[in-house]
């Protein structure tokens, strides 16, 4: 799992700590709507608070400049209601050294979105990241730095590795349960499934370049937006859909994934039948040799689904990122409920994750329970499996130690603390905006769509 300290071998009463975590979540109008994310932070921070810790929460929302990035007050309620613990959220603008140093043994503060922060979104070296003011000071009055969000370890922000080279640093329990589901990938579990949906057909792209040329796959099965994509590659008119693909950008992945088909083609399961919306707004399942039509594509058939359960069978890993087609609507989530019910009574080890998964999972009534690993994390999780390195995680691993700038209390009472149980959750994760990315606005997979009375 690579060369961590981790958190549940540290004894942490008393201890302040600094923990980096990703709250990051769909806000309308104010409303913050609960998520896997929040669900899995709340339980990390109740337990290090029944321990004794005194946590300083660091966590990002929405990107600056965007609707999306504001205050994390909502955030901090929400949180304080499910942990049942008062969260308090401090401002920059507010003397929050000296509430820092004067916090209880067990009390929880969360900083004011650190996106707030005009350097929070650009790239620095662990050094360089450490010599920021803000990142200084809160690391003046702690004891430890917590990484607890692959989500966020792609990016080399402050929040994110400023504080490994000031204070002794760990992996938390959340970011734990992601690396030991991930060592199945690592180890090369054979044979390998991945089935890719969702909107960031650039990234797939990469990655399945990057899984085949590794060997890292056996078999990848196509469908939402990536489906479509090799379609078109494979010459094929989709119709109404194809105005879809020329306003994204899209078509410039075209060529790309006709090298892919050429290179790699016996080992990808493309769709044989689509779901359509018809003149009275139903679904209808047509032939991919039906194509060209002038109404738009909103999932896989009922064929496809039987091509994509074959494919998963004998499978000791399946990797699963991005729902089917659009299961916000009714009619539409056959593909992705069907798809993702036989990767749960699949005996391999299942990986889900990325962009609005967790939104899908839900939405077909499935639960962390249903899979063996739900991540938290997107395009850090895409990149992951891509070979790329993270900045976060490299920079944990090659942590070397420094002074800290301010030393423990060494009156506290030390207390062995026992490991935590990690309970595998999941994200959006969404795209909503994903807990792991700078609120990225996702590519919505289809214009939003008349509701059926």
């Amino acid at each position: 799992m690579g060369d961590y300290k981790f958190l549940k071998d540290e004894n942490i009463s008393g201890k302040t700590i600094v923990i980096r975590v990703d709250l990051n979540s769909n806000v309308e109008d104010g409303e913050l709507f609960e998520n896997a994310r929040l669900r899995a932070y709340s339980k990390t921070l109740k337990e290090m608070s029944e321990k004794n810790a005194k946590l300083v929460v660091l966590a990002h929302q929405g990107r600056k400049g965007q609707d999306d990035c504001v205050s994390l007050k909502p955030h901090a309620e929400e949180l304080s209601e499910m942990a049942e613990k008062e969260v308090k959220l401090l401002p920059w603008d507010s003397n929050y050294e000296t509430t820092i140093k004067e916090m209880q043994k067990g009390g929880i503060v969360l900083m004011e979105n650190v996106r707030f922060h005009d350097n929070e979104e650009q790239d620095f070296t662990p050094e360089d990241a450490s010599k920021i003011e803000w990142v200084q000071k809160i690391a003046s009055v702690s004891q430890m730095f917590v990484e607890d969000a692959l989500s966020v370890c792609h990016r080399s922000q402050p929040s994110v590795i400023g504080f490994i080279p000031l204070l002794p640093s760990f992996v938390g329990h959340v970011l734990e349960a992601e690396l030991e589901a991930l060592k199945h990938f690592d180890s090369n579990e054979k044979p390998c499934v991945f089935v890719l949906g969702g909107s960031k057909i650039k990234d797939s792209i990469y990655l399945i370049n990057e899984l085949f040329g590794k060997q890292k796959a056996d078999k990848i099965c196509a469908g939402g937006l990536l489906g479509e994509l090799f379609l078109k590659a494979k010459g094929i008119v989709l119709g109404e859909k194809d105005k879809f693909f020329e306003e994204k950008g899209f078509n410039e992945l075209v060529e790309p994934a006709k090298q892919i088909l050429e290179n790699y083609g016996e080992k990808i399961i493309l769709p044989v039948d689509v779901a359509i919306m018809d003149d009275s707004d139903e679904r209808e399942e047509i032939s991919i040799s039906e194509l060209p039509k002038e109404n738009s594509i909103f999932d896989i058939g009922t064929e496809t689904v039987a091509e994509f359960k074959e494919a998963l069978k004998g499978a000791k890993l399946v990797v699963a990122n991005g729902p089917m087609g659009i299961f916000e609507r009714m009619d539409f989530e056959i593909g992705t409920k069907r798809v993702f019910n036989a990767i749960s009574k699949s005996r391999a080890f299942s990986i889900i994750g990325g962009g609005d998964t967790e939104t899908a999972l839900e939405q077909v009534d499935f639960s962390e329970k249903d899979f063996s690993h739900i991540s938290l994390a997107g395009k850090a999780l895409l990149q992951y499996l891509s070979g790329k390195e993270l900045p976060g995680l490299v920079a944990l691993q090659n942590k070397t130690s420094k002074s800290k700038p301010a030393q423990p209390d060494t009156e506290e009472r030390k207390v062995e603390e026992a490991p935590a149980k990690e309970e595998a959750t999941e994200e959006s994760v969404a795209e909503k905006p994903e807990a792991e990315e700078p609120a990225e606005q996702p590519v919505a997979e289809q214009p939003k769509l008349p509701q059926k009375n």
